[in-house]
């Protein structure tokens, strides 16, 4: 089955709402815990990419997530809901600008070479503007 009947599939024959249960707080849980933000990220992109509706997306990113602990954790979850807020129409969650969800200093999540070049002309704003350089394709899911 394709992606594209995947989700033709999944939108006449949606899940109940209680089946979505990823949130960015969620995330933020899981990495307090000692999981790689990297994977608990991924597993939260790959349900918000599932979620029929604005208001299931928006219930995703709305709550505050505990900080973690780690400021480039902090601010990526900050980035990561302002980036999605942006791209699906949605209201920028307020705790996405607070202070500590911003670094002080430039952080590339990749250390191969050539990687900072690709990454500061890639990056999403919400992204650049807290000093966090990704690839084009990190937030993307297959």
């Amino acid at each position: 089955m394709s992606a594209t009947s995947s989700k033709d599939w999944l939108a006449a024959h949606p899940p109940p709402d209680s089946a979505f249960v990823q949130s960015l707080a969620h995330v933020s849980a899981r990495i307090r815990d000692g999981e790689e933000l990297r994977f608990a990220v991924r597993e939260f992109l790959d349900e918000f990419e599932l979620l029929p509706r604005p208001d299931l997306m928006d219930r995703a990113i709305r709550e505050r997530p505990a900080l973690t602990g780690s400021a480039p954790a902090d601010a990526y979850l900050g980035a990561l809901a302002e980036h999605l807020a942006a791209t699906r129409g949605l209201q920028r969650p307020s705790w996405a600008v607070e202070p500590e969800r911003f670094l002080d200093r430039f952080w590339f999540l990749s250390a191969v070479p050539g990687f900072r070049a690709l990454a500061l002309a890639q990056s999403p704003a919400a992204f650049r503007r807290r000093g966090i350089f990704i690839a084009e394709g990190a937030l993307q899911r297959v």
